[in-house]
């Protein structure tokens, strides 16, 4: 299994790639970003372990760049800013974990194995429907027309399509678009808004139904 460091510190980079060659990885090693987006155009690697003070540049400017070029690599940050707020920010740039440093190998390699874990079973197309999710560019289409979506409102709308249907819980609704990040019911509430506004431009479309208390479910216009 292939996995990127960009990671300019050599001790850190030599500590990282060394500890997951030894447990069965192939490591590439970048000193900085510049050959990033290249590198992961290919879908060659299944995660990217991403250092934000780089010496050409923040990681959190990489990892919306390649976002923005609906490249769904999971990205673990790994960084020396811990405070909440630094985590809030890398998870709205696109990261799917953030792990400070100082940090305990074994749990890198835990938080490493559930997020190829998740990403390999991201990799199957979603439906609902005329609804199809593309995981791997966390894209959607209805009856072939492609449903604009931020990163978020993909996470939001993936959950639903996931529960087939059933009552998803407001709790786990949010975490699936914010992780452990603490957010209010509003935020939820806004999104939801969103991307019920996106399916509703069209007419084949599944809808989001509020389950007053709850949570929220998709319902199939058929």
């Amino acid at each position: 299994m292939n996995v990127l460091l960009i990671e300019d510190d050599p001790g850190i980079g030599r500590f990282v790639s060394r500890g997951l060659t030894a447990r069965g990885y192939r490591v590439a090693w970048e000193r900085d970003g510049s050959r990033a987006p290249a590198l992961l155009s290919g879908g060659a690697f299944a995660a990217v372990l991403l250092d934000l003070g780089l010496p050409d540049g923040d990681g959190l400017a990489l990892t919306r760049r390649l976002r923005a070029a609906q490249n769904a690599v999971p990205i673990l940050m790994l960084t020396a800013r811990g405070a909440l707020q630094d985590r809030l920010d890398g998870f709205a740039a696109g990261a799917d974990d953030y792990l400070p440093k100082p940090f305990a190998f074994d749990e890198l390699l835990a938080r490493l194995a559930v997020m190829v874990r998740r990403g390999s079973a991201a990799a199957v197309p979603l439906r609902f429907g005329a609804l199809e999710l593309a995981p791997a560019k966390a894209g959607a289409t209805v009856d072939a027309r492609m449903l604009p979506l931020s990163r978020r409102e993909y996470r939001l709308l993936a959950a639903l399509v996931e529960g087939r249907g059933a009552v998803i819980p407001r709790a786990a609704l949010a975490t699936a678009i914010w992780g452990d990040a603490p957010v209010s019911d509003n935020a939820l509430d806004v999104y939801v808004g969103y991307v019920r506004r996106r399916l509703a431009e069209h007419p084949h479309a599944p809808a989001i139904v509020t389950v007053r208390g709850i949570g929220f479910r998709l319902a199939d216009p058929a």
